[in-house]
């Protein structure tokens, strides 16, 4: 049996298992689980409750663990002849570790720490690395997750050489999935290597969006998933739905932060939510299907996705919704 251990100054504590549904439903996007490793998997889980402020991890220390954000803010730098930058900013529904950590011991090149207090769910990278070596399904989820990392960080290097600093703004717009309302302006500006002060007057030229243009803009946007149900599409993705409205993906992005209020994600399932609701409040709509089919008919690709987003949205699973119907 796998060790089960906490984050540092923290007991182990065993998550409820809502809570470790939302991790294996993170985890089951880059690859299914088999139902064995599951089962173990959820063995192994701890819960840690971080204050604004605290550090997960020091530079220079082991990263020891890998942590999924069930809510909260979370910010990773590197400190460089005394100079702070940012390199990436993770919130709820992503996981955050040191990179050198995940193929690794050795001592990390940043620091991780909540800028807001945050509810997290650990696992130790030592039973990663166990799995890479004896799970064919491991090995495929460690090796996307390790990806996205470094398409993180590919992407942040990039914004560093971008010309403007409009022109980087523009770019985080279009390949983050972030509401950006969420995140204090000045690490947005450390993560683009920009003045405060400049991004300021930049947020200032492109807050709320007004205007006939923007009301026309919001039509397409709705027609697109209402009247098309393009929410029911699996793997729907920023710049898919920018390309089949004809938009530039950072204005569609610029428009669901600051019109909707929403990333894209959010976005996009509360659509799916809304529909699989409306179903379910008419029994001869859906009759046919199980609850599962029909989250997958309303565009979610997993159960768990579709039961913990449903749960976040209504406070009950789509089975106790159904009934109090």
């Amino acid at each position: 049996m796998p060790k089960r251990t906490g984050p540092r100054h923290q007991p182990f504590v065993k998550p409820e298992p809502e809570l470790m549904d939302l991790v294996i439903n993170h985890l089951s996007s880059y690859h299914p689980l088999p139902k064995h490793l599951e089962n173990t998997f959820r063995e192994c889980l701890f819960e840690a409750k971080v204050k604004k402020n605290e550090y997960l991890l020091n530079q220079g220390e082991t990263s020891e663990y890998l942590y999924f954000i069930i809510k909260g803010l979370v910010v990773g730098y590197t400190t460089l002849k005394e100079k702070k930058l940012t390199t990436y900013i993770c919130l709820e529904g992503e996981s955050v570790s040191a990179i050198k950590g995940m193929y690794g011991e050795g001592p990390s090149g940043e620091s991780i720490y909540a800028v807001e207090d945050s509810h997290l769910i650990g696992l130790p990278i030592s039973n990663l690395l166990q799995w890479l070596e004896t799970s064919f399904e491991m090995n495929i989820i460690i090796r996307k997750i390790v990806e996205s990392f470094y398409k993180s960080a590919h992407q942040r290097s990039n914004l560093v050489r971008m010309g403007t600093a409009q022109e980087k703004y523009e770019f985080y717009l279009s390949t983050t999935h972030h509401n950006i309302n969420r995140i204090p302006p000045q690490y947005i500006a450390d993560l683009l290597d920009i003045k405060p002060e400049t991004l300021n007057k930049i947020l200032k030229k492109t807050k709320e969006p007004k205007g006939a243009l923007t009301q026309t803009h919001c039509e397409l946007i709705e027609e697109y998933m209402l009247n098309q149900q393009a929410f029911k599409q699996h793997g729907l993705t920023l710049s898919k739905m920018a390309a089949d409205i004809a938009l530039p993906t950072h204005l569609l992005s610029h428009i669901l932060n600051f019109h909707y209020k929403k990333s894209f994600s959010s976005f996009v399932n509360s659509y799916r939510v809304g529909y699989i609701r409306n179903k379910l409040q008419d029994p001869s709509t859906w009759q046919h299907l199980t609850i599962e089919a029909l989250g997958n008919e309303g565009g979610f690709s997993s159960r768990s996705a579709f039961f913990s987003e449903f749960k976040i949205q209504t406070g009950m699973t789509p089975s106790e919704y159904a009934k109090s119907r």
